[in-house]
């Protein structure tokens, strides 16, 4: 019996993380200014994997970007003065891959001012990394590259990096150098995006002299800037301004920032909370982005993983003995075992304890029929939807059947509702014959009644003799309890529903006994971990 922790059952936690901004004051190398000053990337989601060492490939939006689309909302919120872009970092137009670095979603949220103001002193943007946010959600950085390289110009460097499309970096963040940020067509009415201290950035002019140093110009008595093209940036000069070190040369994007950073944030879209009073905002030009802007991407509160373990037959409070005589005085003489059950005892002491919830059935299968569908059992559909005759509400006769099995249970709701469903354990709820019986025809049928998954399958009580019984192919005398199977299924259940919520309804065999629960011990001493419903494993379960 392979044991690789104790005790078997692990208490999965979710850890709630703070919605801490990121600063714009944080380490970075020395700019002309000398000022540190960066904009850092927020948490990492899915990748594009398949583009990885595909240099020069061509890819089509969105047909080869492996169904991970660009996602971008952008909000306005009055009460605090700030928009609020919220994207996944996805560019949403064809792209031709300069390197050989796949693109990865980043969950952004950025924050800047929403009616924000030309300050006297002017702010150099930082000397790599992150200067504004373009309109499909994906963000633009300066001139430079590594080793100082005019990224742009795209003579020295890191290869595509010059391109209107962008490229990916090291650390798999898909961005923009090119002035055309991400607009392949862009005029001087285009909105580009928006930078950090919040004042749009449009399309390229003409006639850039009218032009501010950090790009900037008041038309109808507001301030935005204009990007300049490749013509109207003098590259040969060096990117610092030995004259004004708050702008530099290379502005191709911006110059230098005249708005104030001090309100800009970046959060991480996992753990960020909209203001109530934040609204899309409309005034985006939808035809200028195939992106998905009009999708609200408002932060959803994330689903909760649900787990239902229902132990068979499990006296009521105790954990091995009779029920007490008073359900707000638990009998505790019993204790739990040497080395106890500290998680679930955690959940116990932790969760919320209802002392006074009676079960619907003194009896295992129909008190399971009422768990599963939030019924009586004189009310299941297998026995006549209302119970004509009481006797019939009993174990062999209390089932699901039609809308019992297909609509009206937990299952199905949660299927309905975008969970991944999973049955693990004792069944005892669907008509199966024994002198039939085959594991995968089981759990077939347990299927039909809303689980995507049905593994560890008992169909009903245990016997205990290790002997073939002609007339039962399920009790055939080859296997008896085993936790260790049904826990290890469990887990791989919970393993492998890491992208998407699950319901599973986790029923133990025990204590319910083989015949009487006094055998139980005898059952884990005949049987190996190996002896399972399903047939003899290769290997004894492994539970991490």
């Amino acid at each position: 019996m392979t044991k690789t922790n104790s005790p078997r059952f692990r208490l999965f936690r979710v850890l709630y993380l703070l919605q801490l901004p990121h600063h714009v004051h944080s380490q970075q190398p020395q700019t002309c200014t000398g000022r540190r000053l960066r904009f850092p990337a927020p948490s990492q989601g899915r990748c594009i994997n398949s583009w990885v060492e595909q240099q020069f490939e061509e890819k089509a939006y969105p047909e080869d970007f492996d169904g991970i689309l660009n996602q971008v909302q952008i909000y306005k919120c009055p009460s605090r003065d700030k928009r609020v872009i919220i994207s996944n970092g996805i560019p949403d137009h064809d792209v031709t891959l300069q390197n050989q670095f796949s693109p990865c979603e980043f969950n952004w949220v950025v924050e800047v001012p929403l009616n924000p103001s030309v300050v006297e002193k002017r702010t150099e943007i930082p000397i790599r990394g992150m200067v504004a946010m373009s309109i499909n959600g994906v963000p633009a950085y300066g001139p430079q590259e590594n080793d100082d390289y005019n990224a742009v110009e795209g003579t020295m460097g890191v290869p595509g990096a010059k391109y209107w499309y962008g490229h990916s970096s090291q650390n798999s963040v898909w961005h923009f150098h090119n002035p055309k940020m991400g607009v392949e067509l862009e005029s001087h009415q285009t909105l580009l995006g928006y930078a950090m201290d919040g004042f749009p950035i449009y399309g390229h002019l003409d006639d850039d002299s009218m032009l501010d140093p950090c790009n900037g110009l008041f038309k109808d008595g507001k301030y935005q800037y204009h990007v300049r093209t490749l013509d109207q940036v003098n590259d040969s000069l060096e990117y610092c301004n030995s004259d004004d070190p708050e702008i530099n040369n290379w502005n191709y994007i911006l110059g230098c920032y005249s708005g104030s950073l001090d309100d800009t944030q970046i959060f991480d879209s996992t753990s960020y909370s909209l203001d109530d009073d934040c609204v899309i905002d409309d005034d985006i030009p939808v035809e200028q982005s195939e992106s998905e802007v009009a999708t609200d991407l408002r932060p959803q509160a994330k689903k909760p993983n649900v787990i239902i373990m229902q132990p068979d037959d499990m006296p009521f409070y105790d954990v091995w003995g009779r029920p007490p005589n008073n359900p707000s005085t638990p009998d505790e003489t019993n204790g739990l075992p040497t080395y106890g059950l500290p998680h679930i005892e955690s959940l116990r002491l932790n969760g919320l304890q209802m002392m006074q919830a009676y079960t619907t059935s003194a009896v295992c299968g129909t008190s399971r029929f009422s768990t599963i569908t939030s019924r009586y059992p004189s009310r299941a559909m297998s026995n006549g939807g209302g119970g004509t005759d009481p006797s019939n509400v009993i174990i062999p006769t209390t089932k699901l059947l039609g809308d019992d099995c297909t609509k009206d249970n937990l299952a199905v709701q949660f299927r309905d509702n975008g969970y991944r469903t999973a049955m693990i354990g004792k069944w005892h709820l669907s008509h199966i014959s024994t002198q039939t019986y085959t594991y995968e025809s089981a759990v077939n049928t347990v299927k039909e009644c809303g689980f995507d998954v049905v593994e560890g399958l008992y169909i009903e009580n245990l016997r205990h003799e290790k002997k073939v019984l002609s007339s039962n192919r399920y009790n055939d005398g080859s296997f008896s309890h085993n936790m260790e199977w049904i826990t290890s299924e469990a887990i791989k259940v919970i393993q492998e529903s890491s992208d998407e919520p699950f319901f599973m309804y986790f029923n133990p065999t025990v204590p319910h006994g083989p015949n009487r629960p006094e055998r139980i011990g005898e059952a884990l001493r005949d049987f190996s971990c190996r002896d399972t419903a399903a047939g003899s494993l290769a290997a004894d379960p492994i539970i991490p």
